[in-house]
């Protein structure tokens, strides 16, 4: 070694002290499979390559159409390690191939040594392996002119959120274009602080010169701040508690992360002349909340920050945390306190800011539906228009905040101050001395219920969950699927509207007590935990099954016994009956039900775009799909289902003390369904009808958890349902999966039919419906409700009650 310090971390250190304390099995399983870390990151925001192909076998790799490849594409091991069986091809001659080492290869040869990965030859387990073909990245002039031939890459080591070290790896001649050091690639040590290179680390030793090309000391790394926050962003949503992350400078668009390292080599502290132990130890006991604070940590403790003229270098203004903001309205600009929060990826204007600017209009282009509305801001002196969504916001004095979509512009300085003046009704700063001055008898500290409540219903209300669960993709894969029936949906998921693990964080935080109360909201909370991590494992079979069934449950034995008698006794067919009600004729008999039950505030209301003919709403109201033709008998249905359960239930909701009762408690959504059905099959009769769609949503998703799309959709078939209900039965519980011919799948359809034997059950006990209809809750949890101080008994109830 070049220099000796006792803070030098060796491999057996490394192993003990911090891989095998933090690294848990799963989150290195995720780590050495490289599609999976990419699928995973890439849909929570993190840059990678884009994907071109996958071969998992034999025989896809004698269908593989070699041809079907742009010009320039990688090809890796998806479990490989050290840059083994990588093969970046950098253009085409006649019949063969250009490796970045200048080597010419043909397609027989790239055959077999995708044969020799699926094999395992590889693997860093020596098991069998699949193979991809990725964007080749095309390095930005700065690195590139260090480089011989190949891709560059900056290693970043982090740990508690914190990036500690980082270097520069270089490919070289002898290592054939690759950056792996010990295939011979030069490290060279990177300051933390000011992104510049220092030493050039050569088979472990210092030397003053990149073999062929000079020195680089003093070269600045190109988005430098980006880096950091990728790779300490890497780690919050891996949860590796040691790591390294891989990361390129794409020539056109930036950093891109490569892979991601949870046994991450050594080399780096020689190009740094500076112990990783030590660093590590450093940061021992540091709270870190988000990877904004561990970057700032690390330039603090790593380095020295030479201030500059941001906005000359960058081009971009400089804000603060906290901003004053304009806000164009009809009658002129009304300037709001709002917080810059790159941790959002969407603008949020508050509710009541909004209903108050009148906001809520057509000219705003607002949508009830999606609660959006389309603002123009000046920010900074710059003026931006976007699409805001509509919450609460319950952080002190904000009206808005700004997300990252709408920051592409401007940097963040968290140590900028808002200059704003104060008001003669705010606390000056001699108020606030004066206040600490004086000595208060501490009181113990109150459970406040209210604030509990609204603090549940702000993190829910941001979830959206069908939304997000929803593919934007959805009309292109219906259309290729109903060409042949045979082709299973590859799905594209929106991007999540919510910081992931802010929320978990903000969720956790939420404190509850041992009353009634406070274990139905322990039980809330726990149900928003589970959805935050259905949607945490979107597009991941396995993990989105596992989160699905722990959050809706899965068939049971007697119930799939129950629903098989069930339907080879049934003498019931699906028929898609002729209506001649329109969806203009159904809002004026809606309308008429909430006059008849006194509900002033409640309109039917028809929209484009729906999936459903017919769904209740926020803010009151009752969406018709446009075009929809209804018969007097499903009119019926939906006015028992709709209006008579679940918005009765909704208001009577409202008038007790805590919001949820109206919104929904834990697990709600069962017993609502289930008294939907109830409803229904109590007034109209026919149960083997009314349950027959309800029972066949139960079959769809026992069989989602063992086949593909296709195989579900023709089973639907089997049982006499038309192509495009089993079309959209299958759509349902197979939602939520990236590639459909997968096993797994979205379990919350069961709640009908579990609702409704739920709810003859509590009948059978002697229940009372009445007791149901006081607000949405799980009827299991009836007498945690009716035991709560000041319960109100419900004040709607359908006349036949």
């Amino acid at each position: 070694m070049i220099f000796n310090d006792k803070g030098i971390l060796g491999l057996n250190a490394r192993n003990l002290q911090y891989i095998r304390p933090y690294n848990t099995k799963k989150t290195i399983k995720l780590a050495d499979d490289k599609l999976k870390t990419k699928k995973f990151l890439s849909a929570r925001g993190i840059p990678v390559p884009k994907l071109y192909a996958v071969i998992k076998s034999k025989e896809e790799l004698e269908k593989f159409d070699f041809g079907s490849l742009p010009n320039t594409s990688i090809v890796k091991p998806n479990h490989g390690f050290g840059g083994e069986g990588i093969i970046p091809i950098i253009g085409k001659r006649e019949n063969l191939l250009v490796t970045s080492s200048g080597k010419k290869i043909t397609k027989e040869f790239l055959r077999d040594h995708i044969s020799d990965i699926l094999d395992g030859r590889y693997s860093i387990s020596n098991v069998g392996d699949s193979a991809f073909f990725e964007q080749l990245i095309i390095s930005h002039d700065t690195l590139a002119n260090y480089s011989y031939r190949g891709l560059p890459d900056i290693r970043v080591v982090v740990h508690n959120l914190i990036p500690v070290m980082a270097m520069l790896r270089l490919p070289t001649k002898e290592s054939e274009g690759k950056a792996n050091l010990h295939l011979g690639a030069v490290g060279v040590g990177i300051d933390i602080a000011k992104g510049e290179t220092t030493h050039i680390s050569y088979k472990n030793r210092i030397i003053e010169e990149i073999p062929g090309i000079g020195p680089i000391k003093g070269l600045k790394i190109p988005y430098w701040d980006d880096i950091l926050m990728i790779a300490s962003k890497c780690q919050l949503i891996t949860n590796l508690g040691y790591m390294a992350a891989d990361i390129s400078i794409d020539k056109t668009s930036g950093p891109v992360l490569l892979e991601i390292n949870a046994r991450a080599g050594l080399g780096v502290q020689i190009a740094n002349l500076a112990p990783l132990k030590r660093r590590l130890q450093r940061i021992e006991g540091i709270k870190v909340t988000n990877p904004t604070k561990g970057v700032r940590v690390a330039k603090d403790l790593f380095g020295n920050i030479v201030e500059k003229n941001i906005h000359q270098i960058s081009g971009k203004n400089v804000v603060g945390i906290e901003e004053i903001v304009g806000v164009y309205l009809k009658d002129g600009t009304r300037r709001v306190t709002a917080r810059m929060d790159s941790g959002k990826e969407r603008t949020i204007v508050d509710e009541q800011f909004a209903i108050e600017a009148g906001l809520l209009q057509d000219e705003y282009e607002y949508d009830d539906e999606k609660s959006t509305v389309k603002l123009k801001l000046s920010i900074a002196g710059e003026r931006i228009q976007t699409v805001a969504d509509i919450e609460k916001i319950t952080e002190k004095d904000y009206d808005l905040v700004v997300g990252r979509r709408d920051l592409k512009n401007f940097l963040i300085d968290p140590s900028k101050k808002v200059k704003k003046k104060i008001l003669p009704t705010e606390k000056t700063t001699e108020d606030d001395k004066l206040n600490k001055s004086i000595k208060k008898t501490p009181e113990r500290k109150q459970i406040n219920y209210n604030e509990i409540d609204q603090q549940l219903i702000k993190i829910d209300e941001k979830l959206k969950l069908l939304y997000h669960l929803r593919p934007v993709n959805l009309e292109e894969e219906r259309i290729k699927f109903f060409k042949d029936f045979k082709t299973n949906p590859q799905f594209v998921y929106p991007e999540l509207k919510f910081d992931l693990y802010s929320l978990k964080k903000e969720l956790i935080q939420v404190g509850t007590d041992s009353t009634n109360l406070g274990k139905l909201f322990e039980k809330k909370k726990n149900e928003i935990l589970k959805k935050i991590t259905l949607l945490e494992f979107r597009g991941f079979a396995d993990e989105f099954t596992e989160a699905s069934i722990d959050l809706y449950g899965s068939p049971d034995e007697d119930m799939l016994k129950d629903v098989d008698t069930w339907l080879k006794n049934t003498s019931v067919v699906y028929s898609q009956e002729n209506g001649n009600i329109t969806a203009s004729e159904a809002k004026l008999m809606m309308d008429r039900v909430f006059l008849k039950y006194g509900l002033k505030n409640w309109e039917a209301k028809i929209k484009d775009e729906m999936v459903s003919d017919a769904i209740a709403g926020k803010n009151n109201r009752l969406f018709l799909r446009k075009g929809s033709v209804f018969t007097e008998a499903r009119i019926e249905n939906l006015i028992i289902h709709e209006i008579e359960t679940h918005i009765l239930t909704a208001e009577n909701g409202k008038v007790q003390e805590y919001e949820l009762f109206n919104r929904g408690l834990a697990n709600y959504l069962e017993t609502q369904e289930g008294l939907a059905m109830y409803n229904i099959i109590k007034q109209k009769g026919d149960e083997e009808k009314n349950l027959y769609l309800s029972i066949s949503l139960v079959l769809a998703v026992d069989l989602a958890l063992k086949h593909s799309f296709v195989e579900v959709f023709e089973k639907m078939l089997d049982y006499k349902i038309p192509p495009e209900r089993a079309w959209r039965n299958a759509l349902k519980v197979k939602r939520g999966l990236e590639d459909t011919s997968e096993h797994g799948g979205f379990t919350k359809d069961l709640l009908y039919y579990k609702g409704y034997n739920q709810i003859k059950r509590f009948i059978a006990a002697g229940g009372e419906i009445k007791d149901l209809y006081r607000g949405k809750f799980n009827s299991d949890d009836i007498e945690l409700v009716l035991e709560i101080p000041g319960i109100k008994e419900a004040k709607y109830m359908p006349d036949w009650i």
